[in-house]
């Protein structure tokens, strides 16, 4: 079977508006043309954050993602580079692409020399929006916070500024512009602007966010939005229509920009020409770009025309608010028909309760459909308010019973149906915290198989949004600091373990070693299924632990994964460090051992010395047990004193070392062999492990003579030896059985110094 394609896409923080919205349209796209997708959030590059907040400082370990996919070498490479290094200039833009040496890569919102690239057409909708200012609205002195020009993006959008300016018979003017950051972190500069400039009437903002932090600077000093002074973003975020008064954009759809780029890496994978690299832009005026009360968009202007032309009025008009939560069509076909009934009824005659009742059942069968309506509320009371001031101009009074009426059910089942949503938010909410507290309490319920519990850790991300994941974690932490590149080519991963649904599996010991070009290219993580995967960094402080795939079962899941990230760090660091500690104790454990055996081991000849003879000897008696019979054997060097006199200390040390291995050798491994001191030694062996004692001696005269042949030295040497057989029970009897074997051996040592 042809494997499917696998597109990467590196994008900025995944909550950002920007890049979730483009992730989103990626992940659309992936699955309209059957490729597998990859997303790896990272963060902004070239920026510390701990400049703004502390808590930030290792923001940047995030980006360790992007050499991750470098190394992981997908089909195709996209980068979100002008939101990821919006901060850096071109050149840093380039090496960021130059990183990912030779996959293809498509530049989205950058232009940068070498690359293919994906861009909004910036230049139509500033201007758009200009023109609006100035040619309908009569504003003279539109600033501009045009960000950083180092961002291709900033610059565009300051050029057609400018452009527009000219084209409208206003001359710039530098003291209303002003550089800034382009995140919400810019009220110290927009406050100075703005002090500085009591003449300002309108202030452009390179995109909404910044707009939305401009609101709360003009709040701070009372002046009035839309009033006093006109506001302009850009993007059309989904919070822009939300503010109060709603934010007037430029509509660059991200998400929109994420099937487009997904679409021209399948076009590229699949040989197929495709050489668009621009998006429309669209300026989308609201009550912030307004001067007058009158507003060009205001509810009470969709009310013009037919039914079926104000129908779309509203439709529009409520798309501006928020995404729509049903299908646009089914919104026009009941205003449409609703609206008709209206007229028939009540324009032109007399209604009765009957047409009130008629057209109360047709709302309730509209919002008996399943669609929320939270993110409307505010527009919908509106629309409410113009459409029965509307109906009852058209309608007569007469008829305002009625209408009125048929407003306070209208308003009173939008009222209801609101309650319900926030019913059902507060539930999802429960449920996700629910559930967020079981992940966290399992998660952190380390298995006694400290290998086993990477891949239980991964078995409640289903509760929070994950169909599957995968869990790579590096074999030993790898350090990792800002400004670096992160070595993921030399990286060694441990491919701990997967899950599906509740399902966690294990992978074979021989098939865990992985390199990061190996993790896209094994049997598990790729499959007959389509998946789309997301990229969660475990990391804490400086060092890097692995990474994990997630397939989210929607985007839902973006809201969870900073608390996948460090929930799941949090398990791998336990772990590592509990291992630590285990290796540490066994090292411990040796190293006791080691000592001990030093404690209990003559150095000279490596058997027992006295401590240790008496110690293995209890061991010995305690591991056969007592009350039976055991052979004693204590020996001594006949001739020590004349071979360290004659030969030296080091020919004594010789026979002293040599008598011990024909210990050794006469008694067998089972014995226990031990110097007590000087040329005197201990053995004692269970009896039933001999072939009694004069067996014993007679081994003991074949070792010393073949001990004598192979040492070649010009003394000989021997040993006396006493040996006795009884029975041991405890330490008294072994001191008693070793004191009667010392007595032999005097025997013997005076019968051989007789002979001599």
């Amino acid at each position: 079977m042809k494997r499917r394609f696998l597109i990467g896409l590196a994008v900025a923080a995944i909550k950002d508006p920007f890049s979730y919205q483009l992730s989103q349209g990626a992940m659309s796209a992936a699955e309209r043309f059957d490729v597998d997708l990859c997303i790896f959030p990272g963060k902004y590059i070239g920026l510390d954050f701990s400049a703004y907040y502390d808590e930030c400082r290792f923001e940047y370990q995030y980006n360790a993602l992007f050499d991750i996919a470098a190394a992981a070498k997908p089909d195709y490479m996209i980068s979100a580079v002008g939101s990821i290094a919006y901060a850096i200039d071109d050149e840093g833009k380039k090496r960021h692409l130059d990183g990912f040496g030779d996959i293809p890569v498509l530049s989205v919102a950058a232009v940068i020399d070498g690359f293919d690239h994906l861009m909004f057409d910036n230049r139509t909708g500033i201007i758009s929006a200009v023109d609006h200012l100035a040619g309908e609205q009569g504003k003279k002195h539109i600033g501009m916070l045009y960000g950083d020009l180092n961002n291709c993006e900033c610059l565009e959008r300051f050029e057609a500024y400018r452009t527009a300016l000219k084209k409208n018979g206003l001359k710039f003017d530098p003291k209303l512009c002003t550089a800034s950051d382009i995140s919400h972190n810019i009220e110290g500069v927009a406050g100075r602007l703005v002090d500085e400039n009591p003449e300002l009437d309108a202030i452009i903002c390179v995109n909404d966010v910044m707009a939305q932090a401009v609101y709360n600077v003009l709040n701070e000093r009372g002046i009035h939005i839309g009033r006093d002074i006109a506001v302009v973003g850009f993007d059309n975020l989904p919070f822009a229509a939300k503010l109060e008064p709603p934010l007037a954009s430029v509509k660059a759809d991200a998400f929109r920009l994420g099937e487009r780029a997904v679409e021209k890496a399948y076009n590229y994978l699949s040989g197929i020409p495709d050489d668009g690299n621009m998006l429309p832009t669209e300026f989308i005026p609201r009550q912030s770009s307004y001067g007058q009360s009158g507003l060009y968009n205001s509810p009470d202007a969709v009310f013009c025309g037919e039914p079926a032309e104000i129908a779309e009025n509203i439709c529009d008009y409520l798309k501006k608010s928020a995404e729509l939560s049903l299908d646009p069509a089914e919104i026009k076909k009941f205003l449409h028909s609703f609206l008709e009934e209206v007229f028939d009824r009540f324009e032109g005659r007399q209604g009765s309760i009957g047409d009130y009742e008629q057209l109360a059942d047709m709302i309730d069968v509209f919002f008996n459909k399943d669609f929320m309506i939270v993110d409307h509320v505010n527009v919908l009371h509106n629309l409410l308010d113009s459409g029965y001031r509307y109906v009852l101009r058209r309608c007569g009074s007469e008829n305002e019973p009625y209408i009125r009426r048929l407003y306070n059910f209208f308003f009173k089942r939008i009222n209801l149906d609101l309650s319900a949503d926030y019913h059902v938010l507060e539930e999802n909410h429960k449920t996700a915290v629910h559930y967020d507290n079981i992940v966290l309490r399992d998660t952190l319920m380390i298995d006694e198989n400290l290998r086993e519990s990477y891949s239980n850790m991964l078995k409640t991300l289903h509760l929070i949004g994950a169909d599957s994941s995968y869990a790579f974690i590096l074999s030993e932490p790898v350090e990792y600091h800002m400004g670096e590149n992160f070595p993921a080519d030399k990286a060694v991963f441990e491919f701990a373990g997967y899950a599906f649904g509740r399902e966690v599996h294990s992978v074979p010991e021989e098939e865990r070693r992985v390199s990061a070009a190996d993790i896209f290219s094994g049997k598990y993580i790729r499959g007959e299924k389509r998946r789309t995967l997301i990229a969660a960094d475990l990391f804490c402080k400086e060092y890097q632990y692995g990474i994990v795939f997630c397939e989210p079962h929607s985007v839902d899941f973006f809201d969870e994964l900073e608390f996948v990230t460090y929930q799941l760090s949090s398990v791998v660091k336990m772990v590592h460090l509990l291992e630590s500690r285990e290796q540490a104790l066994m090292e411990l454990h040796s190293k006791n051992l080691a000592l001990e055996d030093m404690s209990r081991i003559d150095e000279l000849t490596k058997v027992y010395n006295r401590r240790g003879f008496y110690s293995a000897a209890s061991e010995l008696v305690g591991q056969c047990g007592g009350g039976m019979e055991y052979t004693v054997c204590y020996a001594d060097m006949d001739n020590l004193k004349m071979v360290n006199d004659r030969f030296g200390h080091n020919e004594g040390d010789f026979s002293i070392r040599s008598l011990a291995g024909c210990l050794k050798e006469i008694f067998g491994e089972k014995a226990v062999v031990g110097r007590m001191g000087g040329e005197e030694f201990a053995v004692l062996i269970p009896s039933s492990e001999t072939a009694g004692i004069e067996d014993i001696m007679r081994r003991k005269e074949k070792s010393i003579e073949s001990l004598n042949a192979s040492a070649g030295k010009p003394y000989r040497i021997n040993m006396s030896v006493g040996i006795v057989s009884c029975v041991i029970s405890n330490s008294y009897d072994l001191k008693e059985g070793i004191d009667k074997a010392d007595g032999m051996l005097y025997r013997a040592k005076a019968k051989w110094k007789k002979v001599i």
